[in-house]
C-alpha cells in the first residue's frame, strides 16, 4: 500500500477492499479516486485504482444485460478459472464437442434430433493448471438477437464467457452457418478475436473535451471527435488515441456494453462423407475474407483433433500462471490464474483481499525477477511461470 494517501482516500480504499459486491467496490473505488489527494507517490496506485473500476463497470454492464431478457434465466455463474462457451447452429455437434473435451465430467445430451440442447450444459477440462469450465448453450438461430429460441440468453451467456468455441458442421453448408452466427454476434454487440479499439475515454470535472494523438484518428477531422462526443452527451472529457483508428472503431470505443472474446472454430464431423471438401471450401472462406479465426478439424467419433484444443484455448485466453511459495519454502501445485500484465497486488487480491491492508513486500522468483529472491512492491508486473512469496 502506498504511505501517502490522504486520511479520505485510505478510508475509501480499505472499504473497498472490505466491500462484498461489485456495487460496493464500485462505489468506493469512484469516491476514492474522487477524493485521492494526487502526487507522484501514489501515481502508479491511482492508475490501477482507475483500471479496477474499468474492469469492475464492464463487468456490472455484461451482468446488467444479461438480466433484460424476461423469462427463464439460466446463465452459469463462473466456477473455474475460466469460463468456456461452447456454441453453433442446430445439430452442430456441441454436446459432442464438450462431451470430448470434459469426458467423466459432463453430463450433455447427444441427439440427431433438433434442439437437444434446450439449456446450458456444463462440463470442466484443464490446461496447463488452469481449471476451466465448459458451457454448451442452445443453438444459435436466425433472430437470435431478437430474442428467437431464447436467443437473448444464449447471447447473454456468451457475453458471460471468457471465450468462445463456434461449432460448424462440416456435413452440410459451413459457410452459411458462420455467416449466420457471425452476423448474429455482431448484431448482439459481441466480437470475436478483436482488439478493443486503441482508445481511452477519460471523464474529468472540467476542461471540455481535450483530445490527444488526433492524427491516430481516419475519421474526417478533429472537429468530427468532438462533435461525435457531444452528440452522445460527453461535455468534459479526455480523449487520447494510442494507434491507427477508423469511424466505426471510435464508435465502438463509445460504447461499454460490447464483448471483446477471443474464439476459435471447431470443424465437426470430420470423418462424414464430404468434410475434407466442405472444410477445404470453409478454409478458403475464412482466409480470403480475413476472418481472425483458427479453424481445427476435429472428429467425436474417432477423437481427431482434441489433443491439443485445451492448450490451444489457454494460449487464447491471455493469462498466466502464478505460483505461491510458504515460508518453508514449499511451492503450491495449482497455481493462480491472472490476466497477462497483472501486478503482485492482483495475484494478493485473489489469495485475500484483506492481506493487502498487511502487506509489508513480496520476494519473487522466474522471469520477471532480476534475481532469485528479488524483493518487490504491490506493482511489480508477473509473468508466466513466476513464483511469489507474500510477507505480510
Amino acid at each position: 500500500m502506498p504511505i501517502n494517501l490522504n486520511h479520505e482516500a485510505q478510508v475509501e480504499w480499505d472499504k473497498y477492499l472490505e466491500a462484498s459486491s461489485i456495487e460496493e467496490q464500485i462505489m468506493h473505488l469512484e469516491r476514492f479516486v474522487g477524493v485521492v489527494v494526487k502526487h507522484k507517490g501514489v501515481e502508479n496506485h491511482l492508475r490501477m485504482a482507475k483500471q479496477k473500476l474499468k474492469r469492475l463497470k464492464a463487468t456490472q454492464e455484461k451482468m446488467r444485460q444479461a438480466k433484460k431478457g424476461s423469462g427463464e434465466r439460466w446463465l452459469v455463474p463462473k466456477g473455474e478459472d475460466a469460463q468456456i462457451s461452447i456454441i453453433g447452429m442446430v445439430n452442430s455437434g456441441k454436446s459432442s464437442v464438450l462431451n470430448s473435451l470434459a469426458g467423466s465430467n459432463s453430463a450433455a445430451k447427444v441427439g440427431a434430433y433438433p434442439f437437444t440442447t434446450v439449456k446450458p450444459e456444463v462440463g470442466s477440462t484443464t490446461a496447463r493448471g488452469a481449471r476451466l469450465q465448459l458451457v454448451e448453450l442452445p443453438a444459435v438461430v436466425e433472430g437470435s438477437v431478437r430474442g428467437e429460441m431464447s436467443g437473448k440468453l444464449v447471447l447473454a451467456g456468451i457475453r458471460n464467457s471468457d471465450c468462445v468455441i463456434l461449432t460448424i458442421d462440416l456435413s452440410h453448408s459451413p459457410i452459411e452457418q458462420l455467416e449466420l452466427i457471425l452476423k448474429e454476434l455482431s448484431i448482439g454487440k459481441i466480437r470475436l478475436n478483436t482488439d478493443r479499439p486503441p482508445v481511452t475515454i477519460e471523464k474529468v470535472g472540467s476542461g471540455n473535451i481535450q483530445i490527444f494523438n488526433s492524427h491516430f484518428y481516419d475519421g474526417k477531422s478533429h472537429d468530427e471527435i468532438i462533435e461525435i462526443m457531444r452528440a452522445k452527451g460527453y461535455m468534459n472529457v479526455i480523449v487520447r488515441f494510442y494507434g491507427p483508428t477508423s469511424l466505426d472503431q471510435f464508435f465502438d470505443s463509445l460504447d461499454y456494453t460490447i464483448s471483446y472474446l477471443p474464439a476459435i472454430i471447431l470443424a465437426t464431423k470430420g470423418d462424414v462423407k464430404g468434410s475434407k471438401s466442405n472444410f477445404s471450401i470453409l478454409k478458403d472462406y475464412v482466409s480470403k475474407n480475413r476472418i481472425p479465426m483458427e479453424i481445427i478439424p476435429v472428429s467425436s467419433t474417432n477423437g481427431e483433433g482434441f489433443d491439443e484444443i485445451e492448450e490451444n484455448i489457454f494460449s487464447k485466453l491471455g493469462k498466466i500462471r502464478v505460483y505461491t511459495r510458504n515460508n518453508v519454502g514449499d511451492i503450491a501445485e495449482r497455481p493462480i490464474i491472472l490476466t497477462q500484465g497483472s501486478t503482485i497486488e492482483n495475484a494478493i487480491e485473489v489469495l485475500s483481499k484483506k492481506m493487502l491492508k498487511f502487506f509489508r513486500f513480496a520476494r519473487i522468483w522466474g522471469k520477471s525477477a532480476k534475481f532469485d529472491g528479488e524483493k518487490v512492491g504491490l506493482d511489480r508486473i508477473l509473468e508466466d511461470g513466476d513464483v511469489i512469496q507474500v510477507f505480510a
